[in-house]
């Protein structure tokens, strides 16, 4: 999928930009696989906290849009602590448990958005 995401970027997403710039709106795009920066937190706890609520403060911060790119992967488990005290942040409800963060985000970005 790195290919992919790649040619988004490369060819894609300037296309996309300047259509929008000629009608006075603004593309930004988010890659959630470039990671967080944690390296300031030394509790892994902690790491795995703000790579979560990171994530989901990002797909709030960019609806109604969200495009995502499945492959064979399913992502990401994150320990059931840390899931729930960032998914209560974050407003998410529902049952969470087992769920990789791919799949929560898009839980979080459409399928758990009444405004989609």
């Amino acid at each position: 999928m790195h290919a992919e995401r790649d040619w988004l970027r490369a060819h894609v997403f300037p296309v996309l930009e300047e259509r929008l710039r000629d009608r006075f709106h603004h593309l930004e795009t988010v890659d959630l696989r470039w990671g967080v920066d944690s390296s300031s937190t030394e509790q892994e706890q902690a790491r795995e906290h703000l790579v979560l609520s990171v994530c989901f403060d990002e797909i709030r911060r960019s609806r109604p849009f969200l495009s995502g790119l499945l492959g064979d992967r399913y992502g990401w488990t994150p320990p059931p602590a840390q899931l729930s005290a960032a998914a209560e942040e974050a407003g998410l409800g529902g049952d969470i448990g087992g769920k990789s963060l791919t799949e929560l985000e898009i839980i979080h970005g459409v399928l758990g958005s009444s405004d989609q």
